[in-house]
């Protein structure tokens, strides 16, 4: 498996794989095939990776600018991720969460939010009572947060997601 980061050429295969694995597992994908536009156009991409088996993408994952109050803290947001339906239960999204912490980390980023499986993300270190002191529009007991550095929550009290999620719909 290759994993790239220039994606701008592989938007429509994104799109429909995101569309597609999304509408299999929650009923319609268009709205995150749209955030993920959204998100780019926004510039509010940190990290964008798609993974390749061959000549064809087969997994995708995104990280956002998050505004945190007070603002002292580089905060990024996990979503949205996905594997190509035939692909899926392989191991594609762990190697494309890795890949992707690992390069928000390069770049500065102090904290990963997410809202998702709490088994799932809390094999990579996300935690749902790390985010619990953290006031969020998606704040509950799926949403969870991952700091490179002990602490970098600390004080911080609400995160917001990018523009783009509430004009998607998300």
């Amino acid at each position: 498996m290759e994993i790239v980061s220039d994606c701008a050429a592989l938007a429509d295969d994104i799109a429909g794989m995101t569309a597609a694995a999304f509408a299999q597992a929650f009923g319609s994908g268009d709205g995150e095939a749209r955030l993920i536009a959204a998100l780019r156009a926004d510039g509010d991409v940190i990290v964008e990776l798609a993974a390749f088996e061959g000549d064809e993408v087969v997994g995708h994952i995104l990280f956002s600018r998050v505004t945190a109050d007070p603002p002292n803290t580089k905060v990024a947001a996990l979503a949205p991720m996905c594997a190509k339906i035939s692909h899926q239960k392989r191991g594609i999204g762990s190697v494309l969460v890795r890949a992707g912490l690992e390069r928000c980390r390069a770049r500065g980023i102090e904290a990963i939010i997410v809202l998702g499986d709490n088994d799932y993300y809390g094999r990579f270190g996300f935690s749902a009572a790390l985010a619990s002191n953290v006031a969020c529009d998606y704040a509950g007991p799926h949403f969870q947060a991952l700091e490179f550095e002990p602490g970098a929550l600390r004080g911080i009290k609400r995160v917001s997601y990018a523009p783009a999620f509430s004009a998607a719909g998300m």
